[in-house]
């Protein structure tokens, strides 16, 4: 039984290459990336090819980012904050859903091999082109929503009408690229872990184009998912699932 179906009380809810092992008692991980000295010879590169660089001097360009995905350390880990009414019942009610880290990912894609390898649990996701590996790894990260409450966490129900949402993720680091293009898919994925196919999947639905920026290391980066949330209720999703990707 759908337990957004059987929800009918309402309430606000609070809470406020790089294929390494490590971290997480022994389980696939990553170290966190600051490896600006190592790419700065091919950032150099694409700066004389013409590649980066836009009228304030800033280059622009399909970076590496890396954010948190460790939801007791210092409450990094990705959250959802969706606003909603309901048919029938006055005023609006907010939630807050953190991500499963257990369900989200990435996949790191290897152009020259033709290979893919996805990891998931991990305490820090990237997505981007690593120009610092000497096949130059493109990855793409997978964030978790459960919006029935299976996790413990809040219900969104079947019949909200949602009037926003916000995702914010912990930025760690950004790498070779002062501002780079990120775009946001909706997507299903299988709760038993990502495959190759879905480094590629055709999106349920698409965010507009937004930026990262280096001034965002360190600091919690708040993007709207309206859009993509309302998508996701008119399909019926148990899970809000989306893909970081670069342009």
């Amino acid at each position: 039984m759908d337990l957004r179906d059987e929800f009918t009380v309402p309430g606000d809810v609070e809470t406020s290459s790089m294929l390494e092992k490590h971290g997480n008692g022994g389980a696939m991980n990553r170290v966190p990336r600051n490896r600006w000295l190592i790419g700065i010879a091919i950032l150099l590169a694409l700066f004389l090819a013409g590649c980066g660089g836009g009228g304030d001097g800033r280059s622009d360009g399909p970076g590496l980012v890396e954010f948190d995905n460790r939801p007791t350390v210092n409450l990094t880990d990705p959250l959802l904050e969706v606003r909603y009414a309901r048919p029938g019942i006055p005023g609006t009610f907010t939630a807050t859903i953190l991500n499963d880290p257990s369900a989200s990912g990435d996949i790191a894609y290897d152009p020259v091999l033709n290979t893919y390898s996805p990891l998931m649990g991990q305490n820090f996701l990237l997505f981007g082109i690593d120009y610092a590996d000497p096949h130059g790894l493109e990855y793409r990260a997978f964030l978790d929503f459960p919006l029935d409450g299976s996790t413990g966490g809040a219900i969104i129900p079947l019949d909200a009408a949602v009037s926003y949402a916000m995702l914010r993720v912990f930025v760690n680091s950004v790498d070779f690229f002062a501002t780079v293009p990120v775009l946001l898919d909706l997507v299903d994925y299988p709760l038993t872990g990502l495959e190759a196919f879905d480094f590629s999947s055709t999106p349920l639905a698409v965010r507009d184009l937004f930026y990262i920026y280096t001034e965002d290391r360190d600091r919690f980066v708040d993007i709207e998912v309206t859009s993509l949330m309302q998508e996701a209720q008119v399909l019926g999703l148990s899970d809000f699932q989306i893909r970081f990707l670069v342009q």
